[in-house]
C-alpha cells in the first residue's frame, strides 16, 4: 500500500519543529477500473485503459491510494479524497458526490500536511509540526474492528490522540494496520494484529487492545513502510521485516539458504539479503510482494510471483525462485530473495498496488507491471505484464511523471510539464 517518502534522519534533526513539505506541483493522471469512484471522474467514467487528468485538483504535489480509495495533497497542505467512502476512508461527508469526485478531507482547517498515508478503510495525514491525524476505521476477518475502543469509524480527520505527544516525522498504513515513525526513531503500530503485521502478538479475544499504539522494539529508525498484511522498518542501514510471509514476502531467505521462511514472521527480522546492495531510498509493498527501491535507482523485489507482481521474466523467477513443498504449484510461486529487477534503473518513485508495480524515472518515463485485469498498469490491454513496459498515452504525451501511486484496480500518477 501507499505511503509517502520517508524523511530522512538527516533531515528530521536539522528541523524539529516543522516538517518539510513538497513543493514540486503537477497533474494527476488516472488509470484502471474505478467503479467506486476511485478515478475521480465522476460516476459516469469508471474506466480508464490509458492516463486520463484529472482536471478537478491542481497544484497537487503527492498522490496515494488505498484499496479503493485515493487521497492527493495540495501545495497548500490541504489533503483531498475520492473514491469508496462506506467506512469514511475519505474523512468527509460525500453525499454531494458519492466519492466519485475530489473533495477536501475535512477536519484538517489549522494543519497544513506534509504526508499522506492511505489503507483499506483507514488514511493518514502528518503535519509539518509532527501531528499525526487520522479517520477511516479498521477491519479484521470477522468484520469491523473499529477506529479506537470508544469510536468505531472515525467520520472525519482527528489528531490521533494515542501519538499526541510524540513528534512523527514518517507514517505508512498497510490494509488494515498503522506504523508511525517518532523523531527518536521509535516504531508504533496499531490496528489489526492478525498476521503479526503489528510485530507483536495480539490475543483473539483481546484484539481491540491492539488499536492502541504499541511500540514495535526496534531503535534508530529512519523509515518505515507497510505491505497488505506485513511491515517494513530501516534502522542503522538494515531493512527488517515483519509479518505475513507465506509468499516469502518478508524477503529473509537468503542466495545461500532459499529454502521458504516461516508463513508468519513474529517480529523485527533483517532482510540479510540487501545487505551490501547500498542505501536504501523507500519501500513499498503489496498484498503478498514487496519492492525495495535503493538510492542509487535501482529495485529490488520479492515475494508472490504467479500475476508478474515483481516484474521479473519468467526465466528469472525460475531462477531465483525460493522452493519447498509448493515448488510444484503455479499458484505458490515465490521470490523469497531480493532480486534487482531489469529494466528499472534511474527510479526515481515507486509504489505498489495490490498485485501491480509502478515507478517513475529521471527522464521523466513511467513503467508499470503486474496484474493487468483492471486496465490499472495503463497499457491499453486487460492482460498481465510481466516486465516493466512503458506508460504511455495521448493526455501523456511531452509530461514528466515524477510520482505514482496504485491501488487494488487503479492507479495514479503525478506529471508536470
Amino acid at each position: 500500500m501507499d505511503d509517502a517518502s520517508p524523511i530522512s534522519s538527516q533531515q528530521s534533526k536539522k528541523s524539529r519543529s516543522v516538517l518539510p513539505h513538497p513543493t514540486r506541483t503537477g497533474t494527476v493522471f488516472v488509470i484502471g477500473t474505478g467503479d467506486m469512484g476511485q478515478l475521480g471522474l465522476g460516476e459516469n467514467m469508471v474506466e480508464r485503459k490509458k492516463p486520463m487528468p484529472l482536471k478537478a485538483l491542481t497544484d497537487i504535489v503527492d498522490v496515494v491510494c488505498g484499496g479503493l480509495h485515493t487521497l492527493a495533497l495540495d501545495i497548500d497542505g490541504k489533503v483531498h479524497s475520492w473514491g469508496c467512502n462506506d467506512q469514511r476512508a475519505l474523512g468527509r461527508d460525500s453525499s454531494g458526490d458519492d466519492g466519485y469526485e475530489p473533495g477536501q478531507v475535512e477536519g484538517l482547517d489549522d494543519a497544513k500536511i506534509v504526508k499522506i498515508a492511505a489503507g483499506d478503510s483507514i488514511s493518514l495525514a502528518l503535519s509539518d509540526e509532527g501531528q499525526l491525524f487520522c479517520w477511516g476505521t479498521f477491519r479484521c476477518q470477522e468484520g469491523l474492528l473499529g477506529f479506537s475502543k470508544d469510536t468505531t469509524i472515525q467520520e472525519v480527520a482527528a489528531l490521533f490522540e494515542p501519538l499526541a505527544n510524540k513528534k512523527i516525522i514518517d507514517i505508512a498504513a498497510g490494509t488494515d494496520h498503522c506504523l508511525a515513525l517518532t523523531e527518536e526513531g521509535q516504531v508504533y503500530s496499531w490496528g489489526d494484529g492478525n498476521c503479526y503485521q503489528l510485530g507483536r502478538r495480539v490475543i483473539e479475544r483481546r484484539k481491540t487492545n491492539a488499536l492502541l499504539p504499541e511500540s514495535v522494539g526496534l531503535k534508530n529508525v529512519t523509515l518505515v513502510a507497510a505491505g497488505s498484511y506485513h511491515s517494513f522498518a530501516v534502522a542503522g542501514g538494515e531493512l527488517y521485516a515483519w509479518g505475513l510471509n507465506n509468499f516469502q514476502q518478508c524477503g529473509i531467505v537468503t542466495e545461500d539458504n532459499n529454502e521458504p521462511a516461516a508463513d508468519v514472521v513474529q517480529s523485527p527480522t533483517i532482510v540479510a539479503g540487501l545487505r551490501g546492495k547500498g542505501a536504501i531510498k523507500s519501500v513499498q509493498a503489496g498484498e503478498h510482494h514487496s519492492f525495495v527501491l535503493m538510492e542509487d535507482g535501482t529495485v529490488y523485489a520479492f515475494g508472490r510471483a504467479d500475476s508478474s507482481q515483481l516484474g521479473l521474466s519468467a526465466a528469472l523467477i525460475e531462477e531465483r525462485q525460493t522452493k519447498g513443498k509448493h515448488e510444484d504449484s503455479q499458484f505458490k510461486k515465490a521470490v523469497g530473495v531480493p532480486t534487482e529487477v531489469p529494466g528499472l534503473e534511474n527510479v526515481v518513485a515507486l509504489t505498489s498496488g495490490s498485485n501491480h508495480g509502478l515507478s517513475a524515472h529521471e527522464d521523466g518515463s513511467c513503467r508499470a507491471w503486474g496484474f493487468g485485469e483492471s486496465y490499472a498498469l495503463g497499457q491499453g490491454e486487460d492482460e498481465d505484464v510481466p516486465t516493466p513496459s512503458a506508460v504511455t498515452g495521448q493526455k501523456l504525451e511531452g509530461k514528466t511523471v515524477f510520482r505514482v501511486g496504485a491501488g487494488a484496480q487503479h492507479s495514479v500518477l503525478l506529471a508536470d510539464e
